[in-house]
């Protein structure tokens, strides 16, 4: 009897630790990403019919940033944008790192890049970036989409996503990434 008691006692502590260890190495994973998206929410966005990707340089990993724009293709198609060439309502710029922390420049004459300290949609602000070049700091694990009025050259929204990815593990970086592009795009702005 008392051996029948000692392995129901094993078994129940195997168990209590088995949960345990599930728990502990499953709530880094639920943190892996944030997720958070600014925008003016007395912005009309209806008006937006169009939009075109901003000119993207070379990128270290190239099949990761086609991933990451085909990805937001299907959000922004999915909201009632239509990808277009020429003279768009929207543009849109990607940009981020995996391995490390990078400056990011950008042309004011297409846009001034706010930080990512945010909150920057307050238009009546008079000590938004003005004219000059500059660069905006983007830590790693970072991935920014911004959304640009082309004639008014202002930021309308933007996405941003920190976690932690492997780039050796590509693909798993991918469905992670990818998941994370779905989840920021649902607080764009129905028409």
């Amino acid at each position: 009897m008392k051996s029948n008691r000692s392995s129901a006692w094993l078994c129940l502590f195997c168990l209590i630790v088995s949960l345990a260890f599930a728990f502990v190495t499953s709530v880094p994973r639920a943190q892996a990403q944030k997720i958070r998206v600014e925008y003016n929410k007395k912005q009309d966005f209806s008006g937006f019919k169009t939009y075109a990707w901003m000119k993207q340089g070379a990128h270290a990993y190239p099949f990761v940033a086609l991933d990451i724009m085909g990805e937001v293709d299907n959000q922004l198609q999915a909201k009632g944008l239509t990808k277009a060439t020429g003279s768009t309502d929207l543009l849109v710029n990607a940009y981020g790192g995996l391995e490390g922390g990078f400056n990011v420049s950008y042309d004011v004459d297409v846009y001034a890049m706010p930080g990512l300290d945010g909150p920057w949609w307050d238009e009546g602000n008079p000590a938004a970036i003005g004219g000059g070049s500059g660069a905006v700091f983007i830590d790693k694990g970072t991935l920014v989409v911004d959304v640009v009025e082309r004639t008014a050259k202002k930021l309308r929204w933007r996405g941003v996503i920190t976690g932690n990815l492997d780039p050796e593990q590509q693909e798993k970086s991918l469905e992670i990434i990818e998941k994370a592009i779905v989840k920021m795009f649902r607080q764009y702005p129905s028409k």
